[in-house]
């Protein structure tokens, strides 16, 4: 079994290398409650795992627009994220993904990523891939974020419906603590027949700030876990279910439910999601849409 014992090393090197998608989550994964690293089968794959572009050959645009009214309190500034995308597996024998993050928060934060990605199938079954990103964001009453790093994901896909996903964020340190860490994601998904995936992923931040008004403070580990469901309904449909219970982030843990749906053909699809907090209702809340075309 030499594409499992291969699987096998590659999960530990990650694991031991302490390696969270940040700045923007896919409409799809915002459906699911975040648990999607072991899905991947779109564009979302660039900036959740970059293994997952290599699932299926094609080429494939996506554009999203995401809002999160009042961001992370009462009187915060409302988020806006616009993100494009482009994924190519038709001919070569690795994928490359290219994708533009814009995200608007008032006057706390406005600036730019750029994602450069690539992935390779190790065997069938075993896929490997890395993202190189260039931050650049502008921040009020906090350091500039100005930097490179990488992302690095393996995506292990069996015969029996059940994938295993390990992904690292931030491998080079970007020296924001709040929004950028050092961080990684063990995930599974488990499909019992075509139409239905069920999704877990689990995400370690290693440099959460235990005084949020200190980035440079004590850092400690925070976790966060992540529930999805998803069901192709007629075979065009798409309904999606998810619960986050998050310990990850600074300022505060909090628990989220969230729902999507998406209507898909062979040459485009559209997809909505939501996201809302279990502890307040007024602020927080997250909305997504998403437009992709195939080719």
């Amino acid at each position: 079994m030499p594409m499992y014992r291969s699987a096998l090393i590659i999960l530990s090197l990650l694991v031991s290398w302490p390696v969270m998608a940040d700045d923007f989550v896919g409409t799809r994964p915002l459906g699911m409650g975040g648990a999607h690293r072991a899905i991947v089968t779109g564009n979302d794959a660039i900036v959740l795992n970059p293994a997952g572009m290599s699932l299926f050959k094609r080429y494939s645009f996506e554009a999203q627009y995401l809002l999160a009214t009042k961001f992370d309190s009462e009187d915060g500034p409302d988020q806006h994220i616009f993100h494009i995308s482009v994924v190519d597996n038709q001919i070569q024998y690795f994928a490359t993904g290219m994708a533009y993050t814009r995200v608007e928060r008032g006057d706390d934060k406005a600036g730019n990523r750029y994602d450069m990605a690539f992935s390779v199938p190790l065997s069938e079954g075993l896929l490997i891939g890395t993202d190189i990103k260039y931050l650049d964001f502008e921040r009020k009453d906090k350091a500039d974020v100005n930097a490179v790093s990488v992302d690095v994901g393996v995506l292990l896909r069996t015969s029996f419906g059940l994938h295993l996903a390990v992904v690292g964020y931030n491998l080079t340190n970007t020296g924001d603590y709040l929004e950028h860490p050092i961080s990684m994601s063990a995930a599974m998904m488990y499909s019992p027949f075509r139409t239905l995936e069920l999704s877990f992923d689990w995400f370690i931040n290693f440099q959460k700030p235990t005084d949020i008004d200190e980035p440079t403070s004590d850092k400690e580990t925070g976790y966060s876990y992540a529930f999805g469901a998803e069901y192709l309904l007629l075979g065009q449909i798409t309904m999606r279910g998810g619960y986050l219970i998050d310990k990850s982030r600074p300022g505060g843990d909090d628990q989220y439910w969230s729902v999507g749906i998406g209507y898909v053909t062979q040459r485009f699809a559209f997809e909505f999601g939501y996201r809302g907090s279990v502890n307040h209702t007024s602020w927080g809340n997250n909305f997504g849409f998403a437009v992709r075309l195939f080719m």
